[in-house]
């Protein structure tokens, strides 16, 4: 008989030590012991209202079972020491997000321990809660677009039984659901950039799990789904790059931890604007959760406490971001973790897309300018030199591959090809004799009518490509179809 998890009620009427009161601060008594001092708002009066999740365990691994004693969203407003439970009808409550006027939070909710996550919307003192999404899986990690619409992760079954989650788009009242990233990868959605391009986590390279090392790196797309790319080309040793968040001057926080297995928490680390690279900030000796901006230098971040008997309890810090180092806490609780603190502040909304795809072709269409470019070999060209590219397919029904068909590459290493929409897809290239030269191991596909280009296979991106133009487009509305009839007409 399988046995319900008990919903979590902290105790209530006791106070840990540190507090500001008009600006002095105030240490607890030293002869009361820490076993009964269970929590205290160390930084109130300098922050903005927070709402932030509470959960007696945090486990690292799938979203859905990331808190398996259920977990709850707080409000520590200014001034207060103690927080108010917002989903005490909830068995658990995760991924606070903020409205753009301030006014509302988005989250993932679950109603008891065997219902399935779905999104749900509330009011920040949390009246007003209604649920968003009806999946018929576990769907999480939501986030606010413009335009009335939203994003978030929902969970599918693949071809082999396992599970895994693809990005879709729905509209706030949950109708005109649909997923916007395809084959396998198991897509997380981190936030929207204010560019308007959605950041996700995923896989790296996007394979089915057991295939390659446990790795998951940041990647963008459109809202549509288009426009696939990797934030950053990180080719050191296999890591876990999650909980990421766009900063107000455009550089992107997130943890980078170990392969897949360890204990929740990293390194904080950075992706400076126009930086090719990521950088650790502050010491490595702290796990850290979920950052978040607090102000224009400063984060929130959970901070793992490191004191004796408290292993695996997360506690809120403030950060400064400029100088690298830990200030204050802000809110610690002796029995239960804090994570995932978002301020209730007003903000911009990211800028719109407007969509370009046309559904009526379906078709998308892949345009290499120089399929010999290679920053993976010596000189960064591929010798020798491909002469066709074959197109492999990834069958939903089966999870197994099939050719497509093969393509002849131009003299000057340009190709243009139409390919079945939404079709996980990748490329190989082949000599004259038939020989793989090179192989791409990530699966990606083109919504239809998309325009998916690229300078060659998987070429250094700090380099600018040849100003010229490509010998496979002389040849204007005639790509070379594989999979598909020949369309009405190019994209273009």
């Amino acid at each position: 008989m399988r046995q319900t998890p008990t919903r979590f009620a902290p105790s209530l009427g006791r106070f840990k030590g540190l507090f500001f009161c008009a600006g002095v601060l105030i240490s607890a008594p030293a002869s009361l012991p820490q076993a009964i001092r269970p929590f205290f708002a160390a930084e109130s009066t300098n922050h903005p209202e927070i709402l932030f999740v509470q959960t007696p365990s945090v486990k690292s691994g799938k979203l859905s079972e990331r808190f398996p004693l259920g977990s709850k969203i707080v409000s520590l407003r200014k001034g207060n020491r103690r927080p108010a439970n917002l989903t005490p009808n909830f068995f658990g409550a995760a991924d606070p997000r903020i409205f753009f006027d301030g006014s509302k939070v988005l989250f993932a909710g679950k109603k008891d321990a065997m219902a399935p996550w779905q999104i749900w919307e509330m009011n920040t003192d949390g009246t007003g809660q209604r649920q968003v999404t009806h999946c018929a899986g576990n769907c999480l990690a939501p986030a606010y677009l413009p335009r009335d619409a939203i994003a978030f992760s929902g969970e599918v079954q693949s071809a082999d039984g396992s599970r895994a989650y693809q990005i879709y788009f729905s509209k706030l009242d949950g109708s005109e659901a649909h997923p916007i990233t395809f084959g396998p990868g198991d897509y997380e959605l981190e936030t929207v950039l204010q560019n308007g391009l959605i950041l996700v986590s995923a896989r790296s390279p996007l394979q089915a799990m057991g295939k390659i090392e446990s790795s998951r790196n940041l990647y963008t797309l459109r809202p549509d789904g288009s426009g696939l790319a990797a934030l950053r080309c990180d080719h050191g040793a296999p890591a876990i790059r999650s909980q990421a968040e766009e900063l107000d001057d455009g550089s992107v926080v997130f943890v980078k931890n170990k392969v897949l297995g360890s204990d929740a928490g990293g390194d904080l680390a950075a992706i400076r604007r126009g930086a090719t690279h990521n950088s650790i900030l502050g010491p490595t000796t702290a796990l850290i959760w979920s950052p978040r901006q607090l102000e224009p230098t400063r984060l929130i971040v959970a901070r793992r406490a490191s004191a004796p008997g408290v292993a695996g309890r997360f506690d809120l810090y403030s950060f400064d971001f400029i100088h690298g180092k830990f200030q204050a806490p802000i809110y610690e609780d002796s029995t239960l973790s804090s994570i995932e603190a978002v301020p209730v502040a007003a903000h911009p909304a990211p800028r719109w897309y407007w969509s370009t795809l046309r559904p009526e072709i379906n078709a998308g269409y892949f345009i290499c300018l120089n399929a010999s470019l290679s920053d993976a070999v010596p000189k960064g060209r591929l010798s020798p030199f491909p002469a066709v590219v074959r197109v492999l397919a990834l069958e939903p029904a089966t999870g197994k591959e099939t050719s497509l068909g093969e393509a002849s590459i131009e003299q000057d290493g340009s190709f243009y090809i139409a390919l079945p929409a939404d079709r996980p897809v990748r490329f190989e290239l082949l000599n004259t004799s038939g020989q793989v030269i090179q192989r791409q191991q990530s699966w990606i596909w083109a919504r239809p009518g998309e325009e998916h280009g690229c300078v060659g296979c998987h070429e250094d991106r700090a380099v600018a490509p040849e100003n010229r133009w490509p010998l496979a487009l002389r040849r204007f509305d005639t790509p070379i179809c594989l999979g598909v009839q020949a369309p009405l007409e190019a994209a273009h």
